[in-house]
């Protein structure tokens, strides 16, 4: 071969390999680079061009399509809530198909917050923020008032107010404008609970105590009280005592205390009562004769109304439970009591009720 034809065979090698290159150059498709925004912020993704080689025209498909101005636009407007991977799919004129992804990280100030409300009774405390504040991750955090709080810079400070109070908290973090989001903790106020005032009583009399301000009242000691479980029970004390009265609101939310004392002044006399309860719920069951333990040799004996001997003791110590001395229940009525203390000390008689 001459060398014309050869250079006129390398001419064309040459024409025909452009012509292969030009025509069937890669297809690509191009979604932009990964990209981080502030909360509410909106940028332009894809790529410069979102398309090259195969074969133009192009049609472009964005997946998925939540916070896109267009999901069919090469570049569209992205402002996502939260962390997102977009994927761009792209096909050409003759049907070939390509794809690529690209992500869009929301700065991690959007998940900060000031958290769900609280409420707890007064002097107590409660953890306030949302479950996503932490330290470490550059968000700054400014809680307003401060007071209440054990540390206004905490990401989930302790709150505990003495009054309802609404807490701002401010997060920072570089390059997004702050975010301010707010909690009510509402302080639920203990009820007024009022043990009365105190009381003066002579030894073997019964003093009942006068509990007020609340619904639900327990006082202590109980073991030297009747009716312990409610707002006036029976205190019996053989010497000067305190009592402590713990009471709720109708809720059972929240509760408050209050002592008020008893005072025993010595004395000697008998303090006889008429009325008691023998029905068993543990108030009241059995005939109460105040002092009746400082006189060991007494003597008691019941009548019914017709005169019959029913119940009798020696060395009696407040236990008549309503019953013959054979065990047999008395009905409801009035019965007649004797009573000598023994050793000439003295003697009574009277009535008292079984009431049931």
């Amino acid at each position: 071969m001459g060398e014309i034809s050869k250079g006129k065979y390398l001419f064309n090698s040459i024409i025909f390999l452009f012509f292969i290159n030009s025509s069937f150059a890669q297809f690509i498709a191009e979604a932009g680079l990964n990209q981080t925004i502030c909360p509410g912020d909106s940028i332009t993704i894809g790529g410069v061009p979102s398309a090259m080689g195969g074969k133009a025209p192009y049609t472009y498909l964005w997946s998925p399509s939540t916070g896109l101005s267009n999901a069919a636009s090469p570049n569209p407007s992205a402002s996502p809530d939260d962390f997102t991977v977009y994927t761009l799919t792209v096909t050409d004129d003759t049907g070939a198909v390509q794809s690529d992804a690209m992500s869009i990280t929301v700065s991690y100030i959007v998940y900060v917050n000031a958290g769900a409300g609280v409420n707890f009774c007064r002097e107590a405390s409660d953890i306030i923020g949302g479950s996503n504040n932490v330290t470490g991750l550059g968000v700054g955090y400014s809680w307003s008032p401060a007071a209440g709080l054990n540390d206004s810079t905490l990401p989930q400070p302790v709150a505990a107010p003495l009054i309802t109070t609404t807490y701002t908290l401010t997060a920072t973090i570089a390059g997004c404008p702050p975010k301010i989001d707010t909690v009510v903790v509402t302080v639920i106020q203990p009820p007024p609970i009022n043990a009365g005032s105190d009381i003066t009583i002579k030894e073997g009399e019964v003093a009942i105590l006068q509990a007020s301000g609340g619904y639900f009242y327990e006082w202590s000691p109980s073991s030297i009280l009747l009716y312990f479980n409610t707002a006036n029970p029976d205190a019996e004390p053989i010497v000067t005592t305190d009592y402590y009265l713990y009471g709720t609101d109708k809720e059972r939310r929240c509760s408050a205390k209050d002592t008020m004392t008893v005072f025993v002044e010595a004395n000697s006399e008998i303090v006889l009562y008429n009325t008691f309860t023998p029905n068993k719920d543990g108030n009241n069951d059995t005939w109460y004769i105040g002092n009746i333990h400082k006189y060991p040799r007494n003597r008691l004996e019941i009548y019914n109304r017709n005169g019959k001997l029913v119940f009798k003791a020696n060395g009696y110590l407040n236990n008549w439970d309503g019953k013959t001395f054979l065990g047999e229940e008395l009905p409801a009525a009035t019965y007649f009591y004797m009573l000598d203390l023994g050793e000439g000390a003295g003697q009574f008689h009277g009535t008292v009720n079984i009431v049931q």
